[in-house]
């Protein structure tokens, strides 16, 4: 059984990852003739169907660098500082999720 594709916006879905109550996205559209790629993220609160804070851009590669940097930051925001760790400080915590 193939599993349906997710277009969101003219833009296929074809790379995610959910981190935390957050998930990053990576979607393609071959019509858009300079900004075929973006990055989105969407949010548990939102059940994940609300796509914001994208990022558009020309090349794959660039888009590529652009989704691993936005899931190493939401990596960043939801992994709990590790309280062991000689000489770092809890990060305080925040209400809302970063955007960017």
């Amino acid at each position: 059984m193939k599993k349906e594709k997710t277009v969101v916006e003219g833009y296929t879905i074809i790379k995610q990852e959910q981190v935390g109550e957050a998930m990053v996205v990576l979607g393609h559209n071959p019509s858009s003739p300079l900004t075929p790629f973006v990055t989105w993220k969407a949010y548990e609160h939102d059940k994940f169907r609300s796509f914001n804070h994208g990022h558009y851009c020309a090349t794959r590669q660039e888009a590529m660098i652009d989704y691993h940097q936005r899931l190493s930051e939401a990596w960043e925001y939801y992994t709990p500082a590790k309280s062991h760790e000689k000489g770092k400080a809890k990060k305080p915590s925040r209400s809302d999720p970063p955007a960017r």
